[in-house]
């Protein structure tokens, strides 16, 4: 029984020091890669340039709004950083993660979703696991922190044991980090301006008229006020950006301290733009882009 509990005990640490130097390793090479926006940031743009804005958000920010266009519209110089299935959250970690990567900008279009007006959950993030390249950041740390919740909190202890964190994420992590060995410029749907676009789904043959919710609301997520205040930090300002809707129209009764581009309404019951009922399709996002420009313009002018 003795000799078989040494054995374990040996080839458990065996294991655990082996899987360590291939995540250590896997970690390096998708730090040094554009496959997530995270590193995409870090490694294909210079920090020496300032930006004139940059776009963070969800999916909905990421297949809404074509940096390619505005920059090409207005002569500017931006970048799209939304991730899909982020909140707000994330999208926080985001902007900081631009800045301390000492990256400069003087607009921040932050597309904000409708279940993140009031309130966001307290619970990590589904794709935080994209920053793990970068936990020897405080404040990539202080975010795993702060909203991990499991027994062993794998993300936050990822910066001396990334062995857990790579073998529960091993699809999302290490196959990733294995195509940056071979790929290192592969980008992980988006192109090399940050943005992504639905193809027709089917959807927009719908020639149905639906009824439009309007919905009187406001704007009191506490997270926004953080960002704000960070922003003047960084000689930033907040632009708020709300991407089309087809089926609900948003009127917003508080006064805010910052600018904001409601687009909620402005391609209801056109299901030709439509992915989905909250995301656009490829025209879907020349016209929201086209209309965001018009608006934007006013805005920075």
């Amino acid at each position: 029984m003795k000799k078989f509990l040494i054995k374990t005990f040996y080839y458990a640490t065996l294991v655990f020091v082996l899987g360590n130097v291939v995540a250590f390793s896997a970690n390096y090479f998708l730090k040094k890669s554009s496959f997530y926006k995270s590193s995409f940031l870090v490694n294909e743009f210079n920090s020496d340039k300032k930006l004139d804005y940059f776009v963070v958000g969800s999916s909905r920010g990421l297949t809404t709004l074509n940096s390619n266009l505005i920059d090409e519209k207005l002569g500017l110089k931006g970048v799209n950083l939304s991730m899909d299935d982020t909140d707000l959250k994330t999208q926080s970690l985001m902007i900081h993660h631009f800045f301390e990567s000492n990256y400069k900008a003087d607009y921040l279009v932050l597309v904000l979703d409708a279940n993140h007006f009031k309130k966001t959950s307290l619970e990590l993030g589904n794709n935080d696991y994209r920053f793990v390249p970068f936990i020897d950041r405080d404040y990539v740390k202080n975010h795993f922190k702060k909203y991990e919740k499991s027994t062993l909190n794998i993300l936050t202890n990822s910066n001396y044991n990334p062995f857990f964190a790579y073998s529960y994420y091993n699809l999302e992590l290490l196959l990733p980090a294995t195509l940056s060995i071979i790929k290192p410029k592969f980008r992980n749907k988006f192109d090399k301006f940050g943005n992504y676009s639905y193809p027709s789904s089917g959807h927009e043959n719908n020639n149905a008229t639906f009824k439009i919710k309007e919905i009187d609301t406001e704007i009191t997520n506490p997270i926004i006020k953080d960002i704000k205040n960070y922003l003047d930090e960084n000689k930033c300002k907040l632009i708020i950006y709300i991407a089309p809707y087809q089926l609900e129209k948003f009127t917003f009764n508080n006064k805010l301290e910052y600018s904001i581009i409601n687009s909620s309404s402005a391609l209801v019951n056109k299901n030709e733009f439509f992915y989905d009922k909250i995301h656009v399709n490829n025209k879907g996002r020349e016209q929201s882009t086209l209309i965001f420009i018009n608006n934007f313009k006013l805005l920075i002018n």
